[in-house]
């Protein structure tokens, strides 16, 4: 994960001339964010926001800038590019899909006893995947700095496939399931909360999608739901969290 942010900040440090410093501005709070975890409301937002929104301006706004300012070939190596495109003139016919905060792992709540959904609060970052050709090829995160909506990072487009793969297979249930994003940095996993008022999963119950990286940590921990379409329920998953947790919060070396 350092390695795609690192790729991101020096490609918006290029193409901007002052993303990489809001990059490392936005890790540590939003605009007007308060020092200590805003918890999140009972209710989880859908995945995808209003499509008049700031936030979605701003991701707009970026990625035209990046379709302009890239170079036209993308580096050989997937590994090294930005977007997951040949051809970065590809992004000028892009657009931008699905929106959502990204829901962080208060740490110390967590590994107090809490209950996964009481430890989770609004990072104030938002994330909006690239869609090109019919698929998600990258992210774009925006944040609030210096009073205005602006584009702090690019990239990662595995994750944006997964997320769109995940955003797609809930979207055909009835009625529609409610999906946040959420992401423990010491844990370095991600995973979707979903929670849906049907039968088999009740809206005051929800349960967790984990994503490439959780389901890796959840190997290591020899669980089960290591599948790309497992899910986990918030007791099982907060089990496998804390102890991940408490080594991040000793080593900041394993944090995302």
């Amino acid at each position: 994960m350092r390695n795609h942010r690192l790729t991101a900040a020096l490609l918006c440090s290029l193409a901007t001339g002052e993303c990489f410093s809001l990059v490392c501005a936005a890790a540590h709070a939003a605009d007007g964010a308060s020092a200590q975890p805003t918890r999140a409301a009972s209710t989880p937002s859908a995945l995808s926001p209003a499509m008049d929104t700031p936030q979605r301006q701003a991701a707009v706004a970026g990625l035209a800038s990046l379709a302009v300012r890239l170079p036209a070939v993308a580096p050989p190596s997937r590994a090294h590019r930005i977007f997951d495109v040949d051809d970065y003139r590809t992004l000028r016919d892009a657009t931008i899909g699905d929106g959502f905060e990204t829901f962080l792992v208060d740490p110390h709540a967590l590994v107090s006893g809490k209950r996964l959904r009481q430890a989770l609060y609004g990072s104030g970052e938002w994330r909006f995947v690239v869609m090109a050709n019919g698929r998600g090829v990258g992210l774009i995160t925006v944040a609030r700095m210096n009073g205005k909506w602006s584009m702090v990072e690019a990239g990662a487009s595995e994750l944006a496939n997964e997320i769109e793969s995940v955003a797609g297979r809930y979207a055909r249930q009835s009625p529609s399931a409610q999906l946040r994003f959420v992401r423990s940095p010491q844990a370095v996993a991600d995973f979707i909360e979903v929670s849906a008022a049907n039968a088999a999963m009740p809206a005051s119950e929800p349960v967790y999608v984990p994503l490439a990286s959780a389901r890796a940590l959840l190997a290591r921990a020899r669980t089960q739901a290591t599948a790309p379409e497992s899910t986990l329920s918030e007791t099982a998953l907060g089990d496998v969290l804390r102890p991940s947790i408490e080594r991040g919060l000793s080593d900041p070396e394993f944090a995302h």
